[in-house]
């Protein structure tokens, strides 16, 4: 173990040392294209040369290392050293996008999938309106207005039981829970929710972003959304949830009604046009501009001067792409609303046109990767 950590630092010893010792090496990776072919006798060429180089720099220093050993190890070295080079460039290299790449990137359309508790996943594609399916011993009918309903294959029994409605990436889906509560869904979105509410508490957990129109019942029971560490209750309200994982705070908004926010022993009543914002185990409440907040819902991407960052996370969920934007070396804020029906070609043109400067990479995977600037 001594003679590997030895070995390291005197590689670095000869990477940090004067840059005769190996400039035409580097001179000759900078030189490369982005798309240009490695010829195979080239790079073993420039191995050879990196390898006698490194050789030579260490053994000056280790003659009482055994010599086959060392040379087995800085070999070794010296190719990893090259290979991650060139690794290092053909990931960091891009081919810029044509506008008709991003003409073929659509924004999100209803998509939902259905996570059954054993863990099946049903695409609600395949599942029309009026339409039935039958996964094991379970029934799955949608019905005229959208909602879900389970029966035992058996005896045509109600079945309850907790399943859970994905979202995916690029899609948006808006549902109606048994009760007659509407749910619209933002992309990458989870709710999970009983398939028939039985006597007491309507409860539902939801992870991402969803709004919700509450019906109340003839029971006054109440309607429960637990989102992280939110715990939100109500009656019969409209109100909207924020919740992704990646995000450091989750925020419950209200358009309509009451609701009451709780958080660990925290507790705070919202009115209309009021939100409660909260990161870790902070709570706190402030009046905000509810259209701003219900944009998407409306077809729309809302900037308010303050929130690019978060908007442009929005905008990659809602096509399904990559995005990098440095909110602390780029101080561009843009206030104004942009349609979310728009193919990618035009929405970059609009990025553009509100000074954001954005370029559309190609990157892994043929992902495409905005670059705002």
């Amino acid at each position: 173990m001594k003679h590997v950590q030895r070995l390291y630092q005197q590689i670095t010893n000869f990477l940090n040392a004067k840059e005769k010792d190996h400039r035409d090496v580097i001179t000759w990776y900078d030189g490369l294209e982005a798309d240009s072919l490695i010829q195979q006798m080239e790079q073993e060429a420039i191995q050879q040369r990196a390898k006698k180089r490194l050789f030579d720099a260490i053994s000056t220093e280790s003659k009482r290392f055994n010599t086959k050993r060392l040379y087995r190890w800085s070999a070794a070295a010296a190719i990893f050293l090259v290979g991650g080079y060139f690794v290092w460039n053909s990931l960091t290299s891009a081919d810029l996008a044509t506008v008709e790449q991003l003409a073929q990137i659509q924004p999100a359309k209803e998509r939902a999938i259905i996570v059954l508790e054993g863990g099946e996943e049903i695409d609600l594609d395949q599942l029309a309106l009026n339409e039935s399916l039958q996964i094991g011993e379970t029934i799955i009918t949608k019905d005229a207005e959208g909602k879900v309903r389970y029966h035992n294959a058996a005896n045509g029994a109600e079945k309850i039981q907790s399943n859970s409605l994905r979202i995916p990436r690029a899609a948006t889906y808006q549902l109606t829970l048994v009760d007659g509560t509407r749910v619209t869904l933002n992309s990458e979105s989870k709710l999970t929710y009983p398939s028939s509410f039985g006597v007491g508490d309507r409860v539902v957990k939801l992870e991402g972003e969803g709004y919700f129109e509450v019906t109340k019942t003839s029971e006054k029971s109440r309607f429960i959304v637990e989102a992280r560490g939110q715990r939100i209750q109500v009656l019969g309200t409209k109100f909207n949830v924020r919740s992704y994982p990646q995000e450091d705070s989750e925020q419950t908004t209200l358009a309509e009604g009451v609701v009451q926010v709780n958080l660990a022993s925290r507790t705070t009543v919202l009115k209309p046009n009021q939100q409660a914002s909260s990161m870790g185990q902070h709570l706190e409440t402030r009046t905000i501009n509810i259209d701003d907040v219900l944009s998407w819902t409306k077809g729309q991407f809302s900037f308010d001067g303050s929130n690019t960052a978060t908007v442009l996370q929005e905008i990659a969920r809602w096509y399904d792409i990559d995005i990098t934007y440095d909110r602390k070396t780029n101080t561009a804020q843009y206030i104004g609303k942009i349609p979310r029906n728009l193919s990618l070609d035009r929405l970059v043109e609009l990025l553009n046109y509100a000074e954001l400067s954005t370029k559309a990479v190609v990157g892994r995977n043929k992902r495409i990767n905005l670059i705002i600037t």
